[in-house]
């Protein structure tokens, strides 16, 4: 492919910064962790080391999710156009997911079990999941080179200490370890395998938990879960709970595997299998449907719906379409993570076109900001850029 002599420039030029805010955050790594027993760099390699296992004889389950696949990538041709996939997404079709499709769509298990066994490092879970800072070669080759450890291991302390007081210091770094599925990396603290982005996929976990209360079973919908970080550890909290995720096809596919695979006695409701009934949600405990089933919900049939960063990515419209089915099917809560200018809208929107909630909880969120993140490192811009709003909504009392 003929690249101009423009774009080599940008992408060198991009290239070159990101090498240099990596040396600028490995050298604040340095300074902020230097007596810190676990600033072993040690730790990046253990953590990136390969984590394959067995998965035993999947091939039903792996089926089952290629049926669900091929039912809702059929039925996603005719749904309205605002829940039509982004055009950024149709290039990600288009490019790294284009073999996990072929492989979900032909019904090739062989396929489709190397890809998920290896998601973590594998395309198919592209836009969820990847190296820092997309360096392949860097990280998954043969060795890390000691500027990249500092990076990643102090990027992830910064975390960890982020996380520790966001959760008062209610979890031993031992409540972060996951179920190993999917060939996680990240590294490996006081024993524990902590793969990336768990510490904030167990700190919405546990914030969620937090607001739903003690109640013994309540359902909880999210929209756009990623592979199911979140859900894995709520579920692992409350077992009781009905978790209910939308997202895109491919992105369902995946949690599926991961949470099947994760809890394979849950019973677990996929696309094509049953409606989204009040009854059929009653038997199920986990239900994973496209992004275009929100219309099928029941009114009033669950407890909180969650989002974290997926409705900043969306446009007026889609947010609007959004908000009118987290309005109709939420008896208390809405719960959303965003970014400042998403979050304005989505106040301003809840403010004017669903006065049924009300704001009662606004927060600045550092999990991107400079010190936590080193998403900062790029200048004022970037770190404007890293600014995340938690924002809790209430239903009013009728």
């Amino acid at each position: 492919m003929h690249i101009s002599p423009i774009r080599a420039a940008k992408i060198a030029t991009s290239y070159a910064a990101t090498r240099f805010n990596m040396w600028k955050f490995a050298g604040y790594s340095d300074r902020r962790f230097r007596d810190d027993v676990r600033y072993n760099l040690q730790a990046v390699t253990d953590g990136f080391l390969p984590r394959i296992g067995d998965s035993g004889d999947d091939s039903e389950l792996l089926g089952r999710i290629c049926e669900a696949f091929s039912r809702a990538a059929q039925q996603e041709k005719s749904v309205p156009a605002v829940y039509q996939p982004k055009p950024w997404w149709q290039q990600a079709r288009q490019g790294s997911l284009r073999p996990v499709i072929e492989a979900l769509l032909t019904r090739n298990i062989g396929a489709l079990r190397k890809m998920y066994q290896n998601f973590y490092r594998d395309p198919c879970s592209a836009g969820l999941l990847g190296p820092p800072n997309g360096m392949r070669n860097a990280y998954f080759g043969r060795e890390i080179k000691d500027v990249y450890r500092r990076f990643y291991l102090g990027h992830v302390l910064c975390r960890l200490d982020y996380w520790k007081e966001q959760t008062e210091g209610r979890f031993a770094v031992q409540d972060l370890a996951g179920p190993g599925i999917g060939n996680p990396f990240g590294v490996v603290v006081e024993g524990t395998h902590i793969g990336v982005g768990a510490e904030y996929s167990h700190y919405c976990a546990h914030r969620v938990d937090g607001l739903l209360g003690p109640e013994e079973k309540s359902t909880v919908a999210e929209i756009e879960g990623g592979f199911g970080g979140m859900a894995y550890y709520l579920l692992r909290k409350r077992p009781q709970l009905v978790y209910v995720d939308f997202d895109a096809p491919e992105r369902i596919a995946l949690t599926a595997y991961y949470l099947l695979k994760a809890f394979p006695t849950l019973r677990v409701l996929l696309y094509g299998e049953g409606d989204l009934t009040a009854a059929t949600l009653a038997r199920t405990d986990v239900a994973l449907m496209p992004i275009f089933s929100l219309p099928d919900m029941a009114a009033g049939s669950v407890d909180m719906t969650f989002s974290s960063h997926s409705i900043s990515k969306a446009g007026f419209e889609t947010i609007a379409e959004y908000l009118r089915h987290i309005d109709r099917m939420t008896r208390r809560l809405f719960f959303c993570i965003t970014d400042q200018g998403a979050s304005d809208l989505i106040s301003d929107l809840v403010g004017r076109k669903f006065s049924s909630f009300a704001l009662t909880e606004t927060r600045l969120s550092g999990w991107l900001s400079h010190k936590v993140s080193g998403a900062g490192v790029g200048g004022a811009r970037r770190l404007a850029e890293s600014v995340l709003v938690e924002q809790l909504y209430r239903r009013l009392e009728v």
